[in-house]
């Protein structure tokens, strides 16, 4: 049985070990689908040369139409793009999703490259080169997505998806830097990071929104604590003062797990925001 103390530390490490452990080293059986493409990109603003892989839809060569692109965080070939480029092709070519291209951008270091820099201790003392978020959300906005659009006949409808520490990322680009992405797909992010500070300052943030056709898509699992606090006072500040054009939803899954919910509601996510039975504004 622990003790009370021992008990108020295990709860206070907790979301810290499910940040340190979620898609860093991620396995999977899945093989991504044979036409894969892997690409890479010299990067001046990471100082290296980083990891990309690009899933065109079937037919692509022949259709001389324009898409829109999806672009998958923690979309490494050790992370999550076996599994998911594997299923998003099958839901395009089972009529479940519109034709789109899917760009898996690969993450190194996920604390430096997807938090804010934060003021809490036990924070820094964990991941000293954590808080370099910015710097990541540069190196696809300024090297990325021009890559792409430049290589590829894209119509200018850009989604991003992504989980846990991720789909932190994603809800901080969502608030500071709202016109990066037309589709904001978030699933558990991590918002008890630097004690709910991101949730904490969403009110002020969303009344700096520019007008335009947005869409937001939020959903958490059964972690409960700062990880659900902090999603219900963001929830709270889009109830109050949401942004004009902007369509967004909570749905929370409480039946899942943190390792559980991402293969529970990304194809579901997708499917809402390219539906293929009509096309549905940001």
């Amino acid at each position: 049985m622990f003790r009370p103390l021992a008990l108020s530390v295990f709860l206070a490490l907790a979301p810290v070990a499910a940040l340190a452990q979620t898609a860093t080293t991620a396995t999977t059986t899945a093989a991504a689908p044979a036409d894969s493409l892997p690409l890479t990109v010299p990067s001046q603003i990471m100082g290296k040369t980083r990891e990309l892989n690009v899933l065109l839809p079937s037919g692509y060569d022949a259709s001389g139409e324009t898409y829109p692109v999806i672009y998958l965080l923690d979309g490494g070939v050790q992370q999550d793009w076996p599994t998911y480029s594997a299923r998003i092709r099958a839901a395009m070519d089972g009529g479940q999703l519109r034709p789109a291209i899917l760009v898996g951008i690969a993450t190194e270091d996920r604390q430096n490259e997807l938090t804010e820099r934060a003021s809490d201790r036990r924070i820094i003392r964990q991941w000293p080169n954590h808080g370099q978020s910015e710097r990541f959300r540069r190196f696809i906005s300024d090297e990325v997505k021009p890559l792409i659009q430049e290589r590829y006949r894209t119509n200018g409808d850009d989604a991003v998806l992504g989980e846990s520490a991720a789909a932190l990322f994603i809800v901080e680009t969502f608030l500071k830097q709202p016109t990066l992405f037309d589709r904001y797909l978030a699933v558990s992010p991590s918002l008890w990071w630097d004690r709910e500070a991101l949730s904490k300052n969403a009110s002020t943030l969303l009344a700096a929104h520019p007008e335009g056709e947005r869409q937001l898509l939020l959903t958490i699992a059964d972690e409960g604590g700062q990880m659900q606090s902090g999603m219900d006072r963001l929830v709270a500040a889009l109830r109050n003062n949401p942004p004009k054009g902007l369509a967004w939803d909570y749905e929370p899954r409480h039946s899942e797990t943190h390792s559980t919910v991402f293969a529970a509601t990304a194809l579901d996510f997708l499917g809402r925001a390219y539906s293929v039975q009509e096309p549905v504004s940001p």
